[in-house]
This record gives C-alpha cells, structure tokens and sequence, in this order.
C-alpha cells in the first residue's frame, strides 16, 4: 500500500506521461474549449468537447491541483474503462489507455499494478489450420477467445463462476505478447456492455481495466 506522499508522486508521473502521450499523438490542443464547453459537460466532457480535451483541461488540471495541494485523490477512477470505450479501434492510442488504465489501478488500489513482461519475439503467422493455436509470444488472440467472450453475459455457464471464467483469459495472455491487451481489454467491455446484471457488468468491466494495465482477467 502506497503512502499518501508515493501515491500523489506515482499519479503526478502519470499526468506528465498522459500529456507527453498527447503531444505525441498530435491531440494537444493550443487553445482550451470556449467556457461553456465547461458547463453541464457530462461524464468525461462527452457531452460538450473531445475525450483527449477533457483530459487536457479537465483532468490532468484536477490531478495536478491534487498533487499541489496535497489533496486526497478518490477512491474510484473510471477514465481507463471509458477510454477503452471511447478509443475503441484507434489502435494509435493503445498507449494512452494503457496510461489511464494504469491510473485507475493506481488510484483504487493504491498501489503499482504489475509489471509486463517484455514481449518475446513473434512467431511466424500462423497458417488457417493454426488459427486456433496459442503460439508464445504471439501477436492475435485466439479464435477461442470471441467464443469465451459470447458466454460472459450470461448469468451461468456450466456452473463456471464468473471468476472462473475470467481466469480462462489469463493462460491466453501469460503466453501470448502484451500487445494483446488492449484488444482483449477492448472486448471485455463489449461483453460487459452485453450484460444484464449490474454487479456482473461492474465485475466484467473491472476485469478489462485490469487486462489493459497489465493484471489478470481474474484478479489477483
């Protein structure tokens, strides 16, 4: 468990890590939204300005102010599960979800999530009889795993728990490249979406912010 002094140290890295992101990326704005961009804006500036806007003027301000203040941060942070959601396809930005995944985790557990292990060399594409193989180090997920995706919705399978079934995730990803992660990641939280039940949903999503800042599907 971090003390207060490392956890305001370990987010204000990441702040400074989120905006270099950005700026690599090209989506640093010059010039903030006008200000009435910045009322009744919505969860995450949806509603009023871009996703990477609201980061820039909204929460990287907010953690920075934290930071100076010696304020406390929250106990619950979504920003990497809508990032997920919102960055869905934008394959440039895998590296900014990885950063606000890891700043949920930081933030709600208050420690470092794990580190990933370096990615192996690829192997050869597989050929079509392949396309089910689970190759060390390799670059796709499985076929299996859309069908373990379809199944997580419902409120049971073969009298599989919900963390049994999550845990299925975990050998695929202590195989295969970290590169995995964001698409994994990505389509744990269609399967969430897909799902009726509020706590299973929450468990879902949960498990796919976890996946993106480098945990386990199925917890610790």
């Amino acid at each position: 468990m971090m003390t207060d002094a490392e956890l305001r140290d370990a987010v204000a890295a990441l702040a400074d890590a989120v905006e270099l992101e950005l700026r690599g990326l090209g989506r640093w704005s010059a010039e903030p939204p006008p200000p009435e961009a910045f009322e009744n804006m919505g969860a995450f500036g949806g509603g009023t300005m871009a996703f990477e806007q609201w980061i820039q003027f909204v929460l990287l301000p907010r953690i920075r102010e934290i930071v100076r203040t010696h304020g406390r941060f929250p106990f619950g942070s979504e920003v990497g599960v809508y990032a997920v959601r919102a960055l869905d396809g934008d394959y440039d930005a895998d590296g900014l979800c990885s950063l606000l995944s890891r700043l949920d985790w930081i933030i709600e557990r208050r420690s470092e999530p794990p580190e990933r292990a370096p990615a192996p060399p690829p192997e050869p594409p597989a050929s079509d009889a392949d396309t089910d193989t689970v190759r060390l180090g390799g670059t796709s997920l499985p076929k299996v795993v859309d069908k373990l995706i379809e199944l997580l919705p419902r409120p049971h399978y073969e009298g599989q728990s919900l963390d049994d079934q999550l845990g299925q995730f975990d050998g695929n990803l202590e195989i295969l490249s970290p590169v995995v992660r964001p698409e994994l990641s990505a389509l744990l939280m269609k399967a969430a979406a897909a799902t009726d039940d509020p706590v299973r949903r929450a468990r879902i999503e949960r498990a796919a912010r976890d996946v993106a800042a480098g945990g386990r599907a199925g917890g610790d």
